[in-house]
This record gives structure tokens, C-alpha cells and sequence, in this order.
């Protein structure tokens, strides 16, 4: 035992030392408050729960520091406390100490344990369910969060978990956990109970409950639990009731409360979004109830869980998927059907609050039965059941077909009363029309014929004038080509004194002469004659004509054309501004 102590640091902290002890360690995390000191590798608490810390570590062989015994005395302490390690004398005196608060009874028969030199495993465990017996021989309240429950509920007996977890500031760590067990004919009377609740539940993980348990140790395997025998519905459901409270404080504290109910209807919600779980009834009284109206709705479901494990996490992804594709949806609809109370946790959870209140759509609800209303019933447009919920979106679209029918009976009414007056202004302006038509026509006429008589005798004379002229004009052009045949007549007499024979031959000799000279010119500049000379016409690769050996680089492909035949060669030196004799190529090639 050497090494555990509890001794006083200044007036607020009470400190815990002992060398590493797993059991310690757990006997130690089980004080309310208490905190693990890193740097000095101890665990300390408040001043205030001195009595706690000495009367849960005493038993265990620890030492109390004087200051430590003045404090707890001073706070209400009732053990008798020595300088230095306060240790049971014996067995007995320990377990007796263990419970001196117990009934006589029950501290009796503690003290009466005087254990052999050696146990069996079946005595020990015996004994021990000897002492919880007499520590605890009724039955007594207990509360903590259900863990384990889901695992065994499908089987007659079902064996869980009641956990303590830590305060928020902790982190929501576990502190404390203890095993239970609901037999069968305490959950089917629990079962009843809690059914014929103002507000139906089912036990379920997660929820908090206040139990009526036995506490008792199955010998064979010792281990030590609660036999669960009652539970006290009104406690869960005010706990459900203040959680609740907290999530509509937060909401309220954010401003978010009314902010999606307050959202304006669309004028045609007919592109509907759907969270539910798919091929459920809820799913199918929505779907169906949109198709009986008749309407062209286009509805777009997401699968997600409406109850248990991931219910929140589903619905706040689901959410936020329709406000990312705000453009292509009107309304977003919640359904599921009903259930008990527990069954709708997960709707009022801040998570799910928080997706509905900041979601830019206008979110519809229709959870449960007529008695359900949850957090989100309470920040959406709620409707009862998801029969309804479909309903309420029909009733939007019917309503504005209703508005456009009474809006075409206006129009009809109003056509009706404005029409006869236009057909006779109409009628008026016909006839107006018509007899204008027919006295401008009437006036059109008789400048016609007016023009007509003005126009005849003005086409005689014209026709009489033409006639004269076109024979004035075919007596001076028989003139005139009379007088252009004796022209060419002299002209043609005179070009052949001109051109007499003899110098028509001396002219043709002297350019035949000069003719002949320019054709032996040309013949030897022609190409042909420079290539039997001796020389080539080099081109490159693309056929251009090559005239400088700047324009060639190592490696280039030639092709020479000779008086006779081509030559294709590779240039493997070229020098600029020098004539070269070809010797700087290699032939490679004769066609």
C-alpha cells in the first residue's frame, strides 16, 4: 500500500497519489470530479468533495494527510480517521467498513465473511453475490443512456448496457457503465406500460431512462448487473421534452426558428424533392396521393434512413443535396410514417434542426400520426401524415388552376360585355370603309376614261411623227452607205499601189533573215544547249532551283539534271560564295 495518499493543496485542491493500479485507476474515475494532473502524474479534485475522495480511497489502503482529515472533518466527514495509512485490520473490519452506513443487517453479515486461507472460484463468487444481496435487498432506481439494447432486442431476454457519460465540458466521454437485463416478463409488462404512455415509446439506444432494477451477481460467470423489473416513462419523456427545449433555444438564439416556415410557397409547386425511405408506406401514400390529382408533378426521391442509427446524418445530407440543385426543385417533402415516440428522436436532434431552418427551399413535413410533433414539425410547413403533406402540395397547384379559371371567366365576362360594342364600331367602319372604296373607285374610273380620251389622239399623232422619221431615216442611210462604199473603194486602191509585189518579197526576205538569227540565239541559250555544254541544273529536295551553295547545309538531298539523264546526291560540304566543281557531293543515285 505504500505510496497512496490524500493530502491537501493550499485550500481549493485535494490531491490523489499512488503508483499505477488499473483498479485504482478505475476506483479513482469513478469520483464525480476529478482531473489527471500529466506533468505531476497525479489525479486531484476540489476542496468540496474531500468526504467523496476519503471514503471511496480509505478502504483501498490510502493515507490521509492532517490537513486533509481537518477538511474533511470539517465538511461532514464521519469516519474516524488516524495520522498515516488507515487500512482494514482484517477481511472482516474491511468489508464492514465497506458498508457502515448499511443496516444492522446488512453490516452484520459483511463483518460475518471470514475468508479461508484459499477460495474456489465458485465460493468466491458466491460469497459475493452473498454481499450485494445484503447490500442491496430491494430493488432501486437507477438512471442512465441505453447502450446494446438494439443487438438482443430481437430475442425474449434482452441484455444491454446502462452507461453514464461524462458533462459536456468532458467531452461526452463514458464515465461509468454497468450491464443489465430485461427478462422476458418484465419487458412484456414494460412494454405495455410504456405503450399506454401519453406520449407512446419503445426503449431503444441512446435514450435516457430511469430504471427499477435488482442488483444482483450471476454466480457461475461472476458478473455483476441489473435486473431491470420497471422504468419510469415520465422521466425519459421529460428528458426528451428538455432536449427538445435546448434545440428550439439554440434555433432561437441563431435566429433560425421561423426562417424556412416563413418561406413563400412557390406559385406551381409541381417539381417536388422527397426524403423518406424508399418502397415504404409513407413513401407510397405521398407518390400515390400526387398521381391521383392528376397533375404533371416530377418528383425526385433520396433513400435515407427516417429512424435509428444514421437518421440524422442521412437527412442533413440529403437536405443539403437538394440545396446544392436549388434551380430544379420548388419544394422539398420529410415523410415517414408513424411510430413511437423514440422512433422520432432523430427529428428533433439539432443536426436535422439546423439542415431544415437554413435549407432555401420550402420544406414540407409530414411525420408520424396526428399526436407526433417534432422539432422540424415545429420550423416547416407540417402536415400530420404524408398522405397529407402530398395533399397540402396538390392543394398549392389546384389552387392556381382554380385562379386561372376564375381568371379566364373574368376575361370571358369581361370579352363578353366589350365585344357586341366592337362588332358594331366594326360594322360602322366597314360600311364606312366600303362606301369610300366604292366612291374612290367610282372617281378612279372616270380619270381613267378621261386619260383614256386625252391619251388617243395624242398616240395618232406620235404614231404619225414615228412614221415620218423612220423614212427620213432610211432615205439618209441609203446615202450614207452609198457614200461609205466609195470610200472603201478608194481606200482599197490605195493599199494596193502600197504594197506592189517587189517590195512586199524585199520586206518578207529582210524579216526571214532576221528571224532565222533570232532562232539561233534562242537555240543556244536554251537550257538543253548549257546541259551538252557540260553544265547541270541542280535542285533540292522540293524541286526548287538551287543558285547558291549558302542555301545548302550538310546532309541535304540534290538532284542534278544532266544533258542526259538526273543524278541524286547528298551534299557533304558546301562553301559560300565558291564555285564548285561538283566534287563535294557524292553520287548515290543515276536514273
Amino acid at each position: 500500500m505504500t505510496g497512496r495518499s490524500i493530502e491537501l493543496e493550499g485550500d481549493a485542491k485535494v490531491v490523489i497519489r499512488f503508483p499505477y493500479h488499473p483498479t485504482l485507476v478505475d476506483v479513482v474515475r469513478g469520483l464525480s470530479r476529478r482531473s489527471f494532473d500529466k506533468l505531476n502524474r497525479c489525479w486531484s479534485a476540489p476542496v468540496e468533495s474531500v468526504v467523496e475522495v476519503v471514503d471511496l480511497l480509505v478502504p483501498h489502503g490510502f493515507a490521509v494527510a492532517a490537513a486533509a482529515r481537518e477538511a474533511y472533518a470539517a465538511r461532514g466527514g464521519t469516519q474516524t480517521l488516524a495520522e498515516g495509512i488507515v487500512a482494514p485490520a482484517a477481511p472482516r473490519a474491511a468489508v464492514a467498513a465497506l458498508f457502515a452506513d448499511a443496516p444492522p443487517a446488512t453490516a452484520a453479515a459483511a463483518a460475518a465473511i471470514a475468508p479461508p486461507e484459499s477460495w474456489t472460484v465458485s465460493a468466491l463468487n458466491s460469497r459475493v453475490q452473498q454481499v450485494l444481496l445484503a447490500a442491496f435487498p430491494q430493488r432501486l432506481w437507477v438512471v442512465g443512456e441505453i447502450a446494446g439494447f438494439e443487438r438482443s432486442r430481437h430475442r425474449p431476454h434482452v441484455w444491454f448496457e446502462l452507461i453514464e457519460k461524462a458533462t459536456d465540458g468532458e467531452g461526452g466521454m463514458v464515465r461509468a457503465t454497468v450491464a443489465a437485463v430485461l427478462f422476458a416478463n418484465a419487458r412484456r409488462e414494460i412494454e405495455k406500460k410504456l405503450a399506454a404512455a401519453d406520449a407512446p415509446f419503445e426503449l431503444k439506444d441512446g435514450l435516457e431512462v430511469r430504471l427499477a432494477v435488482r442488483v444482483e451477481l450471476y454466480a457461475p460467470k461472476g458478473s455483476y448487473q441489473l435486473v431491470v423489473e420497471d422504468v419510469d416513462p415520465i422521466h425519459t419523456l421529460g428528458k426528451l421534452a428538455q432536449d427538445r427545449a435546448k434545440v428550439l433555444a439554440e434555433l432561437d438564439r441563431r435566429g433560425l426558428r421561423e426562417r424556412n416556415r416563413a418561406l413563400p410557397w412557390p406559385l406551381v409547386p409541381l417539381r417536388v424533392g422527397l426524403i423518406t425511405s424508399a418502397g415504404s408506406d409513407a413513401y407510397n401514400d405521398f407518390v400515390n396521393e400526387l398521381s391521383r390529382s392528376g397533375y404533371a408533378f416530377v418528383i425526385t426521391a433520396i433513400d435515407t434512413r427516417v429512424q435509428g442509427a444514421g437518421l440524422e446524418r442521412g437527412l442533413a445530407a440529403a437536405l443539403a443535396w437538394f440545396d446544392t440543385h436549388l434551380d430544379a426543385f420548388d419544394v422539398v417533402a420529410i415523410v415517414r410514417g408513424g411510430g413511437a415516440k423514440t422512433d422520432l428522436m432523430g427529428f428533433d436532434a439539432l443536426q436535422v434542426a439546423l439542415a431544415v431552418a437554413t435549407s432555401p427551399l420550402k420544406v414540407i413535413s409530414g411525420i408520424g400520426h396526428q399526436r407526433d410533433v417534432s422539432v422540424v414539425d415545429l420550423i416547416a410547413h407540417s402536415e400530420k401524415t404524408p398522405t397529407a403533406a402530398a395533399a397540402a402540395i396538390v392543394a398549392r397547384v389546384a389552387a392556381y388552376e382554380q385562379l386561372l379559371a376564375q381568371g379566364g371567366a373574368a376575361l370571358r365576362e369581361a370579352l363578353g360585355r366589350v365585344l357586341p360594342a366592337e362588332r358594331e364600331r366594326l360594322r360602322r367602319v366597314a360600311a364606312a370603309v366600303a362606301a369610300g372604296a366604292h366612291a374612290a373607285g367610282r372617281g378612279a374610273r372616270e380619270r381613267l376614261a378621261a386619260a383614256r380620251a386625252r391619251l388617243a389622239p395624242a398616240l395618232q399623232s406620235g404614231v404619225r411623227s414615228a412614221r415620218t422619221a423612220l423614212a427620213d431615216a432610211r432615205v439618209r442611210l441609203g446615202e450614207l452607205t452609198r457614200a461609205q462604199g466609195r470610200l472603201r473603194a478608194s481606200l482599197l486602191t490605195k493599199l494596193i499601189e502600197r504594197f506592189e509585189p517587189a517590195r512586199l518579197r524585199a520586206t518578207l526576205q529582210r524579216r526571214s533573215a532576221r528571224l532565222a538569227d533570232l532562232e539561233l540565239r534562242a537555240a543556244s541559250l536554251h537550257p538543253q544547249a548549257t546541259l551538252r555544254r557540260g553544265f547541270a541544273i541542280v535542285r533540292d529536295a522540293l524541286g526548287q532551283t538551287i543558285r547558291e551553295a549558302a542555301q545548302l547545309a550538310p546532309g541535304a538531298m540534290l538532284h542534278a539534271q544532266l544533258a542526259r539523264g538526273q543524278v541524286a546526291a547528298t551534299v557533304v560540304k558546301s562553301t559560300a560564295g565558291e564555285t564548285t566543281d561538283g566534287a563535294g557531293a557524292r553520287r548515290e543515285e543515276r536514273s
